[in-house]
């Protein structure tokens, strides 16, 4: 049986529902704080406050608190937007998704990206979780552009998602000049914004 945040449960004890956000916020921050490789489920239980035996009742392995970790980065997708323009749209767009995904949450993905390409699974769940929500809120401002009698997004929804997302995670991994390289704020410059505007609503 799958529990309410994705994991696997076993049959016994119920698990209070208020640890499952702790022990995957232990996650994202273990993960932006010693890379993949360090991640325990000993040291996810640790910093969450639990025992490992409750943490194996929800999720019974590394692999499965990785991929939980990963879903839960989709929570940080926007809702519809429709500013009565292609660029308005656009704009909007860059500004909610940059920001969620600067700092730790931006890092964590970052650390997964790299991963998944050793691990088919993770790539699925990053494809369906983060690019997946993005590629579709582009299509729907794309032909919600068509329908004002503007012209869509440049390079389409698909590239244009990865281009976002790419830039997003660029910056997070080699921020600019007299940036921090652990960004509280948001990750891209004002450049960085306006040359992606240029590039997606020419």
């Amino acid at each position: 049986m799958e529990n309410d945040t994705g994991g696997k449960r076993t049959p016994g004890r119920p698990v209070d529902p208020r640890l499952g956000p702790a022990i995957l916020n232990a996650v994202l921050d273990l993960l932006a704080e010693d890379g993949y490789a360090q991640l325990t489920t000993a040291a996810v239980a640790r910093r969450a406050g639990v025992s490992t035996a409750t943490l194996y009742r929800r999720w019974s392995s590394k692999g499965e608190l990785i991929l939980a970790a990963a879903e839960q980065i989709a929570a940080a997708e926007t809702g519809d937007i429709d500013t009565g323009s292609l660029r308005g749209d656009v704009e909007t767009l860059l500004d909610s998704k940059q920001r969620p995904l600067s700092g730790r949450i931006g890092r964590t993905l970052l650390i997964l990206s790299g991963e998944s390409a050793h691990d088919a699974e993770l790539a699925g769940v990053l494809q369906d979780s983060v690019l997946g929500p993005m590629r579709q809120r582009l299509q729907t401002i794309t032909d919600r552009a068509a329908g004002r009698g503007e012209p869509g997004i440049a390079i389409g929804a698909d590239a244009a998602s990865r281009f976002i997302l790419g830039a997003i995670l660029a910056r997070v991994g080699f921020p600019a000049v007299g940036q921090s390289s652990t960004p509280d704020g948001p990750a891209l410059t004002d450049a960085d914004i306006a040359a992606l505007i240029r590039t997606l609503t020419v």
